[in-house]
């Protein structure tokens, strides 16, 4: 029989209760509800989603720089040139 290993950890209690009932919406408890985020840890080398936060950017900042469309064709600005470009 294999041994198991305790994984602790410390989380809001509001967090706590939501995890637990959304673990136990998908018919499963808390316990396994890690232990399968452990597996997909593991097996995906990280997370197995996107930890990410959106970038926060404010578009009507006028000195954020926009592309249009003019007369059919997207024009995008200057500072938006690769220097390989020809």
């Amino acid at each position: 029989m294999a041994s198991n290993a305790t994984l602790n950890t410390k989380v809001d209690p509001k967090d706590k209760a939501l995890f637990s009932k959304t673990a136990e919406a998908l018919g499963m408890n808390a316990s396994t509800a890690l232990k399968v985020f452990v597996l997909k840890f593991n097996e995906c080398g990280g997370f197995p989603f996107d930890v990410r936060r959106a970038p926060k950017i404010n578009y009507n900042n006028p000195s954020v720089l926009h592309s249009s469309i003019q007369n059919g064709k997207l024009v995008v600005p200057t500072a938006w040139r690769d220097d390989d470009d020809d």
